[in-house]
């Protein structure tokens, strides 16, 4: 399936073409980018929080927050961009976009809504965007080419998977300021952090494992098999175990978090590039291929294939947990009913997308 797997390696900014042949890892590193290109594309230096004056724009005039979606875009090798595109879920129209700098590759909410956390690839930054504004406030520097973000569920803290230097950066919210790198397995693409807030799992793509992180403790543990390709990962909401996309088939590999073993793979449609629930629900959405597969979280089971209409390269879920918004390969975001199955009316987003985010509404 070469045209799918061009899809995946489309997380950093590279022409449309089909892959047809396995890249030469060494190629990944010469160019700022990340996982989404192997083909062409795929520093430590710990500051303080600084403010940022002026960047961005309102996201939405009078849309709600909490249905507003951010999606990274990734553009051509030769301009990156800068921007995040947005998207109202409610109505389903492109907004004005949130400018977070060069090449905005992962993001992620805060548990509260109020900001948005994102990973600029090409300046080896992590932004934070006030979600009621649409403006950067801070950011602060972290290792080289981060290519994922993930918040604890007491916002007190982020983990940045830097895919150039082979680590993970913390850094403490809400000062955003970045702790000292903790060394993981090579090539680190995504971040999931368990509910309970005790552990977090860091996916190495070019290892084929998963290494574990000790929570507050900030410890790596001894990593864990879990494919060929990891490249997402969603710990279950009762803390147990660990879904692992894998690019590289067509399968997710669950992780019994108690042993730390991989157990029997679940099917799945196409290379998986996501995985995204809703809240408690006990099912999970793995997009990959030109669909999109849901799993029982409490059997491990593969449930309904939903079919998007495009190459689905990642998705968020929103709408009360009623729709599935997937990114999709034709420069779309695409509203899925996972009651029905039925595709909405896509939203023209541009470039490449490759992550999406819905941040809750904001509380207290």
């Amino acid at each position: 399936m070469p045209a799918v797997r061009e899809a995946y390696h489309r997380r950093v900014p590279l022409p449309v073409h089909v892959l047809l042949h396995r890249p030469d890892h060494r190629s990944v590193r010469r160019v700022a980018g990340g996982r989404w290109s192997r083909l062409a594309v795929a520093a430590v230096a710990v500051i303080a929080g600084v403010t940022v004056a002026g960047c961005g724009t309102p996201p939405v005039p009078g849309a709600a927050r909490g249905s507003v979606a951010y999606v990274a875009t990734l553009a051509g090798r030769a301009d990156p961009g800068q921007d995040l595109a947005v998207v109202d879920t409610t109505t389903a129209k492109a907004l004005p976009p949130v400018t977070t700098g060069t090449l905005p590759a992962a993001m992620a909410a805060t548990p509260d809504g109020r900001d948005l956390l994102v990973a600029n690839k090409g300046i080896n930054q992590l932004a934070e965007v006030d979600t009621a504004t649409g403006k950067v406030v801070r950011r602060v520097t972290v290792g080289l080419e981060p290519d994922a973000v993930a918040v604890a569920p007491d916002g007190a803290l982020a983990l940045v998977a830097n895919f150039g230097d082979d680590t993970v950066t913390p850094v403490t919210l809400p000062s955003l300021v970045a702790g000292r790198p903790i060394p993981v397995g090579r090539q680190p693409v995504a971040v999931g952090i368990a509910p309970d807030g005790l552990l977090a799992l860091v996916a190495d793509f070019e290892d084929g494992a998963v290494t574990p992180i000790a929570l507050p403790s900030l410890a790596p543990e001894t990593p864990v098999g879990a494919g060929l390709e990891p490249v997402a990962v969603l710990i279950t909401p009762n803390n147990a175990a660990a879904l692992v996309a894998d690019f590289q088939s067509t399968e997710v590999t669950p992780i019994d978090l108690a042993t730390m073993t991989a157990v029997p793979p679940i099917p799945v449609a196409g290379n998986p590039t996501g995985i995204a629930e809703w809240g408690s629900n006990p099912t999970a959405y793995v997009s990959g291929g030109d669909s999109v597969t849901s799993v029982d979280l409490t059997t491990l089971q593969p449930g309904t294939t939903l079919q998007v209409g495009t190459q689905a390269q990642a998705l968020a879920v929103g709408n009360g947990g009623t729709t599935a918004w997937v990114a999709g390969g034709n420069g779309t975001l695409v509203p899925v009913d996972l009651r029905t199955g039925t595709v909405g009316r896509a939203v023209e987003v541009g470039g490449q997308p490759n992550a999406v985010v819905i941040p809750p509404a904001p509380s207290g």
